[in-house]
């Protein structure tokens, strides 16, 4: 499962080198990540798997798919939107948008690229798409939204699987606590009352109690941002185990933990962000400072170093991260969302993982996140939240699932996550609702399928997120990013004339 999770992973990297990056620097730079492959599949990740060679995995390591988890975890894909087999949310319009112009453009994605003057080309982390994209412009685009909901529901599988394992539990129970954690946003609801969100009707955005500020579920991660979250996910429990790997066996994981960083970092940037502190936590655990580069696997570590360099130089070419500052929150408002976006549960975790450091780490980050602003609009609160609150509930199940854990402690977990329960229900109700209108209720004559033709330059902002894109289920009001002119298409497309990136390894 680890190797298969490693290939998920690099595999996107791979499809961009060679759609993205000059011959001339992709053909060597793959040289070097066939022998990291190479070395990560006869990896000593465990000293009982010292001899598993990859021809071992058989029709038995596929059984996953045939688990209770896997099909509770293919009910939650397949009211996640992605697809287009149900509802999608307002932010699909972007995903969507990017995912069809990786099938329909030729690779890199140039909307303009004239002899003088701005060069506008699409800069984004568009990572997880590349495998669908690829199999799209191989055959159509409903193969392409098949490929990349297959792909989706197997990261899923390998996140759940993983995060069993880690936590010695079964893999339904992880799947159930995945899709259910959240903060208590219908308290934040009650207690701050507003236009909207309302707590009635059951299907509206809770996550938008405090007016911009948001520490999203993993339901709306999905519902929302799956191409972030999904990588996300899967590089921090990579992370989490092979730091207990080298916590139990006194062995080196420093290498391929920066290999899963950087690999985070090229699927999420803001994500990364939210993980570095842990990343520096385990390089410090690991590193012996009287000899700091002995037994560091610098066959595995090259790689990273050249998927953090490109993934780097692509990005920045984006003008929309150069926008960076802090921001001032009123006292009030800000310990009400810190106790009811995780803090609360932190807290009452804190007799049981107060020594913890990844417990003192994720209270710190959870409460520095909010004031810093990072690019346009609140993403960087958003985003960067990924990894706290992956291990916020990673520190919950190990307190949940360990018979060591004081009763009433475990009895006050329940107690909150019953309340945060609330926000994944609205959300999948949201898509219950809108998806179950759509096949039964109206008639084929309402029903709208197709994206409009005309050239969009500007997306209005959505209104009540329940009553968006009527009579259809996709997002489809972005036919192509090429005329879009807007602010918020600036996170997508870039002038990259003058870039590093553009001048010396970008393909022309």
């Amino acid at each position: 499962m680890k190797r298969l999770a490693y290939l998920y992973l690099i595999l996107p990297f791979f499809i961009f080198l060679f759609g993205w990056v000059r011959l001339r620097v992709s053909l060597p730079l793959s040289l070097i990540f066939f022998f990291a492959l190479y070395k990560l599949s006869t990896f000593n990740l465990q000293p009982s798997t010292l001899n598993l060679k990859l021809s071992t995995f058989n029709l038995k390591h596929l059984s996953s798919a045939l688990r209770p988890s896997s099909f509770v975890l293919l009910t939650w894909l397949l009211l996640s939107g992605i697809g287009g087999y149900a509802f999608q949310n307002w932010d699909h319009n972007w995903r969507n948008a990017v995912f069809r112009d990786l099938i329909a453009f030729q690779w890199p994605v140039y909307y303009a690229q004239p002899a003088s003057g701005a060069v506008k080309a699409l800069v984004y982390y568009f990572g997880f798409w590349l495998p669908a994209a690829l199999v799209g412009k191989l055959t159509n685009a409903q193969i392409a939204n098949l490929a990349l909901f297959l792909w989706t529901w197997l990261g899923l599988i390998l996140t759940v699987r993983l995060t069993s394992e880690h936590l010695k539990t079964s893999a339904l129970k992880v799947a159930l606590l995945l899709i259910f954690f959240s903060g208590a946003d219908i308290v934040g609801a009650l207690l701050f009352p507003q236009n909207y969100p309302t707590v009635l009707p059951p299907i509206t955005h809770l996550e938008a109690w405090a007016n911009g500020l948001q520490y999203s579920s993993f339901t709306t991660q999905l519902f929302w941002v799956y191409n972030q979250a999904v990588p996300a996910w899967l590089c921090v429990i990579l992370i989490a185990t092979l730091s207990r790997e080298a916590k139990n066996n006194q062995k080196d994981r420093r290498a391929p933990m920066i290999l899963l960083w950087t690999l985070c970092f090229f699927f999420a940037p803001l994500a990364s962000i939210g993980l570095l502190p842990y990343l520096f936590l385990e390089l410090i655990r690991q590193t012996d400072f009287k000899t700091p580069f002995k037994n560091l696997r610098w066959e595995i570590l090259l790689p990273a170093i050249v998927i953090f360099s490109l993934s780097y130089f692509f990005f920045s070419a984006n003008a929309a991260a150069q926008s960076r500052g802090f921001q001032s929150l009123p006292p009030l408002k800000f310990l009400a969302f810190f106790l009811l976006e995780g803090g609360a549960l932190w807290l009452i975790l804190a007799p049981f993982k107060f020594r913890d450091a990844r417990w003192i780490l994720t209270g710190i980050l959870l409460a520095a996140i909010p004031f810093i602003q990072l690019g346009s609009g609140r993403d960087f609160v958003m985003r960067a939240s990924i990894a706290p609150l992956f291990y916020l509930m990673l520190l919950t199940g190990e307190a949940l699932f360990n018979s060591s854990a004081p009763r009433r402690m475990r009895i006050a977990i329940f107690c909150l996550l019953i309340f945060g329960a609330f926000t994944p229900l609205y959300e999948i109700n949201r898509s219950v609702y809108r998806t179950y209108q759509y096949y039964f209720v109206l008639d084929d004559s309402q029903k709208m399928s197709a994206p409009p033709a005309e050239a969009l330059t500007h997306l209005p902002p959505p209104g009540a997120l329940e009553n968006e894109h009527p009579n259809t289920l996709t997002a489809d009001a972005i036919p192509t990013l090429k005329y879009m002119t807007d602010q918020l298409s600036q996170n997508f497309i870039a002038d990259v004339r003058s870039t590093f990136f553009y001048q010396y390894l970008m393909r022309r």
